[in-house]
């Protein structure tokens, strides 16, 4: 009986065995399958990301270009109205000055005549003047 039982527990000891190699090999073939799978992801991840970051590369261009095209159009939209607004200056300054030695003109010419006018009212008052001495005489002398 004894080698019946020796020959059984070595049964069931090689059936362990077998078990233990069949569960081994599962577990080999289980864990290259989740290697596989998760290098798979992985590789997938990475080729996502990579076109990520392609978009948001084109898109950063892509907007660097519009704003650079933005502020190159205002600079020259800047500069067309510095140059009207500049214009516009010369003339109102030119306008001005023109206006000033119009005024100054005027003034001028309106003092001239007052000047002419005070003298002439003087020269009369003067005249008036020289005639009541002259009646005043020719009545003392007679």
């Amino acid at each position: 009986m004894e080698g019946a039982g020796s020959s059984n527990s070595l049964r069931i000891a090689a059936a362990r065995e077998a078990i233990a190699k069949r569960q081994n090999q599962e577990f080999r073939k289980l864990k290259e399958s989740y290697n596989d799978e998760i290098s798979e992801v992985r590789s997938k991840n990475e080729k996502e990301i990579m076109r990520f970051k392609k978009d948001y590369e084109l898109k950063m261009t892509t907007e660097k270009t519009e704003a650079e095209i933005k502020l190159a159009k205002l600079r020259s939209q800047y500069s067309k109205q510095l140059e009207v607004e500049n214009e516009r200056f010369k003339k109102l300054l030119e306008d001005l000055k023109q206006s000033n030695s119009d005024r100054i003109l005027e003034a001028q010419k309106a003092n001239e005549q007052q000047a002419v006018r005070q003298e002439a009212r003087h020269n009369e008052y003067l005249e008036r003047a020289r005639l009541r001495f002259e009646e005043e005489k020719a009545k003392l002398e007679t």
